[in-house]
């Protein structure tokens, strides 16, 4: 197996952006506005909220200092503990800053504390604990929820049901996660669920599905200017998925347009240069966002479009700088960190690191996503057939990806299995039929 092929999956990033804020989520008939063909672009309308990432970090940067003000009067109240809990991870799904999310987390655990069970932050704390995907504490949460003598709101329930989803997903329990969402779409169907079901639909081979949730998503008419290009960037995602780099091209140039500044579109076009022939183009791109958004996973796709134009020296400058960062977050929050650290270092680091650190995040998460980085990181550390064994779990769990039959194809070559190796990669280019394209291997955001 190549190098290239060791870094794949990015699911922390792809959870933590289509994790949708409430205040941008509003309920509208989202089963009606369901299926194919695709919107035109031309076609997808705003409603309110702020109209880029400046006025996004604006307001978010408001509501953070807003919830401070308001805690400082009554420190340990914790109404005001969650309100600020909230505007944390408000803002981090807007900047991506691991501080905002430890002091979110942090916040709301000392909310938890501070109150007499069943009452207390516990809806937040859970919807916070999932982003960091720390799972028993998200569990614990929800049952403190469960137990709490009012009756929720709808918008309460179905968040509840959802991030019972997300935990069912998480821990490879898909059967789970689909009928966690299916609940939670019937008490309340908005786009929040909507995009959970089109990436579940997805991982588990129904790009079709997938693209029908997306498009309910991009039809509706109450949503931000944020929350149309998370969805847009979901139907990239799908378009890479099925090998469909023009539509994916599309998206993601909508995305950027419709909601300016944001760091993830903007590097999704970079990207999409690199697939469309241009890696050099792609390379200038990168180091622009970089220069006012220095996040490592930017960094990463960088260091590793250099890497396969030869261009060792300038990789390892970038790559050396992404893993100071990655080592930093994986500090603050490990468990939150832990894939995107094990996918920087299969790919451009050191397995071995890589090993230890996939294998508990696939303890805590057995899903796919999990299972193919802990079988890579095996397989380049000489352990194929611990690596083969891995790679049955994911396929048990319903996962079906392109990644993982090429994982698949990779290990049994490894094992001198080539009748296999080949079924593995038909079943690849089955679901992806330029899963094997030379410039598929520029995909960093948005690939399987």
């Amino acid at each position: 197996m190549t190098a290239e092929r060791g870094r794949k999956w990015p699911w922390i990033l792809m959870a933590a952006v289509f994790l949708v804020t409430a205040a941008s989520i509003v309920s509208d008939k989202i089963k009606a506005r369901q299926g194919p063909p695709d919107p035109l672009p031309a076609e997808v309308k705003p409603w309110f909220g702020p109209r880029n990432q400046t006025e996004a970090l604006t307001a978010a940067d408001n509501g953070v200092a807003n919830a401070r003000g308001r805690l400082q009067n009554a420190p340990d109240e914790w109404l005001r503990l969650e309100m600020l809990g909230r505007a944390l991870a408000a803002r981090f799904r807007i900047s991506g800053s691991y501080a905002d999310l430890a002091e979110a987390d942090a916040v709301l655990a000392r909310g938890m504390a501070n109150s007499e069970p069943p009452a207390g932050p516990s809806l937040s704390r859970a919807t916070v604990a999932v982003l960091a995907h720390r799972l028993d504490a998200a569990d614990a949460a929800l049952k403190r929820f469960d137990s709490q003598k009012g009756e929720p709101t709808k918008d309460e329930e179905a968040d509840g049901w959802a991030i019972k989803g997300d935990i069912g997903f998480q821990r490879g329990d898909i059967k789970r996660a689909r009928l966690a969402y299916a609940r939670a779409e019937e008490v309340e169907s908005n786009a929040s669920i909507a995009l959970r079901q089109s990436m579940l639909a997805l991982r588990t081979g129904d790009p079709l599905l997938a693209r029908r949730r997306v498009n309910a998503v991009l039809r509706a008419g109450k949503l931000t200017r944020s929350a149309k290009a998370q969805a847009a960037l979901m139907r990239a995602t799908i378009a890479y998925g099925e090998g469909d780099w023009k539509t994916a091209g599309v998206w993601a140039r909508f995305a950027d347009g419709f909601f300016p500044g944001n760091p993830l579109a903007m590097a999704y076009v970079a990207q999409q240069r690199a697939v469309d022939g241009d890696p050099a183009g792609a390379v200038k791109q990168y180091e622009a966002i970089l220069a006012n958004a220095p996040l490592p996973e930017i960094m990463d796709a960088l260091a590793f479009t250099l890497r396969l134009q030869g261009k060792g020296a300038e990789s390892r400058v970038w790559a050396n700088k992404a893993g100071a960062l990655w080592t930093e977050r994986y500090r603050q929050l490990p468990e939150a960190a832990a894939a995107h650290l094990v996918e920087h270092e299969l790919a451009l680091g050191d397995p071995a690191k890589a090993l230890p650190i996939a294998a508990a995040d696939a303890t805590r998460r057995p899903h796919g996503a999990s299972l193919i980085l802990l079988a890579r990181a095996r397989l380049l550390t000489g352990d194929a057939k611990g690596a083969l064994a891995t790679l049955a779990r994911a396929e048990k769990t319903g996962w079906r990806s392109a990644g993982l039959y090429l994982a698949l194809a990779d290990v049994h070559t490894a094992l001198g299995d080539t009748d296999a190796a080949d079924d593995a990669r038909e079943e690849a280019l089955d679901l992806n039929p330029k899963a094997t394209d030379p410039a598929a291997r520029f995909i960093w955001f948005g690939h399987d």
